[in-house]
Protein backbone atom coordinates (compact mmCIF):
# COMPACT_ATOMS: atom_id res chain seq x y z
CA UNK A 1 0.00 0.00 0.00
CA UNK A 2 1.25 3.50 -0.88
CA UNK A 3 2.66 5.69 2.06
CA UNK A 4 0.53 8.78 0.69
CA UNK A 5 -2.22 9.27 2.94
CA UNK A 6 -5.50 7.26 1.21
CA UNK A 7 -7.81 10.81 1.24
CA UNK A 8 -5.58 12.51 -1.47
CA UNK A 9 -5.81 8.76 -3.54
CA UNK A 10 -9.02 9.15 -3.35
CA UNK A 11 -9.05 12.86 -4.47
CA UNK A 12 -6.87 11.73 -7.49
CA UNK A 13 -8.82 9.18 -8.43
CA UNK A 14 -12.03 11.40 -7.92
CA UNK A 15 -10.21 13.83 -10.53
CA UNK A 16 -9.31 11.14 -12.64
CA UNK A 17 -12.81 10.09 -13.16
CA UNK A 18 -14.29 13.65 -13.67
CA UNK A 19 -11.25 14.08 -16.19
CA UNK A 20 -12.47 10.82 -17.96
CA UNK A 21 -15.67 11.80 -17.93
CA UNK A 22 -15.53 15.21 -19.46
CA UNK A 23 -13.34 13.70 -22.67
CA UNK A 24 -15.39 10.85 -23.18
CA UNK A 25 -18.49 12.65 -23.38
CA UNK A 26 -17.02 14.56 -25.86
CA UNK A 27 -14.75 12.87 -28.09
CA UNK A 28 -16.46 9.57 -27.56
CA UNK A 29 -20.25 11.20 -28.55
CA UNK A 30 -18.39 12.74 -31.56
CA UNK A 31 -16.36 9.54 -32.43
CA UNK A 32 -19.96 7.80 -32.45
CA UNK A 33 -21.60 10.12 -34.47
CA UNK A 34 -18.87 10.50 -37.41
CA UNK A 35 -19.20 6.68 -37.28
CA UNK A 36 -22.46 6.79 -38.34
CA UNK A 37 -21.69 9.07 -41.45
CA UNK A 38 -17.98 6.86 -42.10
CA UNK A 39 -19.73 3.84 -41.25
CA UNK A 40 -16.84 3.23 -39.53
CA UNK A 41 -16.90 -0.07 -37.24
CA UNK A 42 -13.87 0.55 -35.02
CA UNK A 43 -14.56 4.46 -34.69
CA UNK A 44 -18.29 3.05 -33.77
CA UNK A 45 -16.49 1.23 -31.12
CA UNK A 46 -14.19 3.47 -30.32
CA UNK A 47 -17.10 5.91 -29.38
CA UNK A 48 -19.24 3.37 -28.02
CA UNK A 49 -15.87 2.21 -25.25
CA UNK A 50 -15.37 5.64 -24.43
CA UNK A 51 -19.12 6.53 -23.86
CA UNK A 52 -19.70 3.26 -21.41
CA UNK A 53 -16.17 4.26 -19.65
CA UNK A 54 -18.11 7.62 -19.24
CA UNK A 55 -20.52 5.45 -16.94
CA UNK A 56 -18.06 3.61 -15.30
CA UNK A 57 -16.16 6.83 -14.47
CA UNK A 58 -19.28 8.10 -12.94
CA UNK A 59 -20.01 5.47 -10.74
CA UNK A 60 -16.13 5.38 -9.47
CA UNK A 61 -16.70 9.46 -8.55
CA UNK A 62 -19.57 8.06 -6.58
CA UNK A 63 -17.73 5.38 -5.16
CA UNK A 64 -14.99 7.06 -4.17
CA UNK A 65 -16.57 9.85 -2.69
CA UNK A 66 -18.95 7.46 -0.61
CA UNK A 67 -15.62 6.32 0.76
CA UNK A 68 -15.21 9.54 2.38
CA UNK A 69 -18.60 9.29 4.46
CA UNK A 70 -19.03 5.57 4.93
CA UNK A 71 -15.97 3.20 4.02
CA UNK A 72 -17.70 0.03 5.06
CA UNK A 73 -20.34 1.14 2.37
CA UNK A 74 -17.77 2.18 -0.17
CA UNK A 75 -16.70 -1.19 -0.29
CA UNK A 76 -19.89 -2.72 -1.28
CA UNK A 77 -20.25 -0.26 -4.15
CA UNK A 78 -16.09 -1.46 -4.61
CA UNK A 79 -17.72 -4.93 -5.44
CA UNK A 80 -20.83 -3.66 -7.04
CA UNK A 81 -18.59 -0.91 -9.16
CA UNK A 82 -16.63 -4.06 -10.57
CA UNK A 83 -19.16 -5.71 -11.70
CA UNK A 84 -21.03 -2.75 -13.69
CA UNK A 85 -17.56 -2.71 -15.35
CA UNK A 86 -16.91 -6.25 -15.91
CA UNK A 87 -20.46 -6.10 -17.80
CA UNK A 88 -19.77 -2.83 -19.84
CA UNK A 89 -16.52 -4.21 -21.22
CA UNK A 90 -19.12 -7.40 -22.01
CA UNK A 91 -21.77 -4.72 -23.73
CA UNK A 92 -18.83 -3.37 -25.63
CA UNK A 93 -17.20 -7.02 -26.85
CA UNK A 94 -20.50 -8.21 -27.38
CA UNK A 95 -21.34 -5.20 -30.20
CA UNK A 96 -17.92 -5.36 -31.74
CA UNK A 97 -18.12 -8.84 -32.05
CA UNK A 98 -21.48 -8.90 -33.87
CA UNK A 99 -20.84 -6.05 -35.99
CA UNK A 100 -17.78 -7.31 -37.35
CA UNK A 101 -18.80 -10.70 -38.36
CA UNK A 102 -21.62 -8.19 -39.96
CA UNK A 103 -19.33 -6.66 -42.06
CA UNK A 104 -17.16 -9.57 -42.89
CA UNK A 105 -19.80 -11.64 -44.04
CA UNK A 106 -21.55 -7.86 -45.85
CA UNK A 107 -18.41 -7.18 -47.21
CA UNK A 108 -18.74 -3.44 -46.09
CA UNK A 109 -16.08 -0.89 -45.23
CA UNK A 110 -15.72 2.37 -43.91
CA UNK A 111 -14.97 5.81 -45.49
CA UNK A 112 -11.88 8.04 -44.32
CA UNK A 113 -12.92 11.92 -43.04
CA UNK A 114 -10.88 13.78 -41.64
CA UNK A 115 -13.29 14.28 -38.72
CA UNK A 116 -13.24 10.65 -37.75
CA UNK A 117 -9.02 10.83 -38.36
CA UNK A 118 -8.67 13.56 -35.78
CA UNK A 119 -10.76 12.27 -33.22
CA UNK A 120 -8.88 9.04 -32.98
CA UNK A 121 -5.27 10.92 -33.22
CA UNK A 122 -6.26 13.00 -30.59
CA UNK A 123 -7.74 9.97 -28.29
CA UNK A 124 -3.82 8.52 -29.09
CA UNK A 125 -2.83 11.75 -27.54
CA UNK A 126 -4.67 12.09 -24.60
CA UNK A 127 -5.79 8.45 -23.44
CA UNK A 128 -2.45 6.89 -22.98
CA UNK A 129 -1.50 9.09 -20.16
CA UNK A 130 -4.78 9.01 -18.27
CA UNK A 131 -4.78 5.46 -18.76
CA UNK A 132 -1.45 4.73 -17.01
CA UNK A 133 -2.40 7.17 -14.41
CA UNK A 134 -5.77 5.57 -13.25
CA UNK A 135 -3.66 2.04 -13.08
CA UNK A 136 -1.17 3.53 -10.75
CA UNK A 137 -3.93 5.17 -8.62
CA UNK A 138 -5.99 1.67 -8.79
CA UNK A 139 -2.86 -0.22 -7.63
CA UNK A 140 -2.39 2.27 -4.36
CA UNK A 141 -6.09 2.21 -2.98
CA UNK A 142 -6.51 -1.75 -4.34
CA UNK A 143 -9.07 -0.66 -6.59
CA UNK A 144 -10.07 -3.27 -8.95
CA UNK A 145 -13.04 -1.34 -10.38
CA UNK A 146 -10.79 1.25 -11.00
CA UNK A 147 -7.93 -0.96 -12.91
CA UNK A 148 -11.21 -1.72 -14.81
CA UNK A 149 -12.02 1.23 -16.07
CA UNK A 150 -8.42 2.25 -16.79
CA UNK A 151 -8.60 -1.03 -18.67
CA UNK A 152 -11.48 0.35 -20.86
CA UNK A 153 -9.79 3.97 -20.87
CA UNK A 154 -6.54 1.74 -22.49
CA UNK A 155 -9.42 -0.65 -24.78
CA UNK A 156 -10.07 3.16 -26.10
CA UNK A 157 -6.58 3.84 -27.01
CA UNK A 158 -6.43 0.28 -28.76
CA UNK A 159 -9.24 1.31 -30.10
CA UNK A 160 -8.26 4.35 -31.73
CA UNK A 161 -5.41 3.05 -33.06
CA UNK A 162 -7.06 0.66 -34.98
CA UNK A 163 -9.83 3.29 -36.00
CA UNK A 164 -6.87 5.13 -37.53
CA UNK A 165 -5.29 2.11 -39.09
CA UNK A 166 -7.96 0.94 -40.78
CA UNK A 167 -9.34 3.87 -42.09
CA UNK A 168 -6.13 4.54 -43.75
CA UNK A 169 -5.51 1.09 -44.82
CA UNK A 170 -8.75 0.92 -46.60
CA UNK A 171 -8.41 4.23 -47.98
CA UNK A 172 -4.95 3.77 -49.46
CA UNK A 173 -5.05 -0.24 -49.25
CA UNK A 174 -8.29 -1.37 -50.20
CA UNK A 175 -8.43 -3.91 -46.79
CA UNK A 176 -11.65 -4.17 -46.17
CA UNK A 177 -11.45 -6.82 -43.33
CA UNK A 178 -8.58 -4.73 -41.72
CA UNK A 179 -11.45 -2.79 -39.48
CA UNK A 180 -13.74 -5.82 -38.25
CA UNK A 181 -10.58 -8.24 -37.78
CA UNK A 182 -8.90 -5.92 -35.71
CA UNK A 183 -11.69 -4.80 -33.91
CA UNK A 184 -12.48 -8.81 -32.93
CA UNK A 185 -9.22 -8.79 -30.86
CA UNK A 186 -10.09 -6.05 -29.19
CA UNK A 187 -13.45 -7.41 -27.93
CA UNK A 188 -11.49 -10.72 -27.01
CA UNK A 189 -9.26 -8.80 -24.79
CA UNK A 190 -12.13 -7.07 -23.22
CA UNK A 191 -14.06 -10.63 -22.74
CA UNK A 192 -10.38 -12.08 -20.71
CA UNK A 193 -10.25 -8.83 -18.45
CA UNK A 194 -13.99 -8.71 -18.02
CA UNK A 195 -13.54 -12.63 -16.77
CA UNK A 196 -10.85 -11.71 -14.80
CA UNK A 197 -12.94 -8.90 -13.18
CA UNK A 198 -16.15 -11.13 -12.41
CA UNK A 199 -13.37 -14.16 -11.17
CA UNK A 200 -12.00 -11.59 -8.88
CA UNK A 201 -15.69 -10.35 -7.66
CA UNK A 202 -16.58 -13.25 -6.78
CA UNK A 203 -14.08 -15.11 -5.29
CA UNK A 204 -12.24 -11.96 -2.67
CA UNK A 205 -13.40 -11.80 0.59
CA UNK A 206 -16.34 -9.58 1.73
CA UNK A 207 -14.59 -7.42 4.70
CA UNK A 208 -13.87 -4.16 3.94
CA UNK A 209 -10.65 -2.55 4.16
CA UNK A 210 -9.16 -0.82 7.21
Amino acid sequence: MSSEPRSSLLSLGIRLSILTIGWNALVGLGAFVSSVVDGSLSLAGLGLNMLIDTSASAVLVWRFTKERRDPAAAHRLERWAQVWVALAMLGVALYLTAQALRALIAGSHPTTSAVGLSLAGASLLALPWLAVQKLRVAARLQSDALRGDAILTAASVGLAAIALAALLANSSLGWRWADPAAALVIAAALVIEAGRMASKRWLAPSSAPS
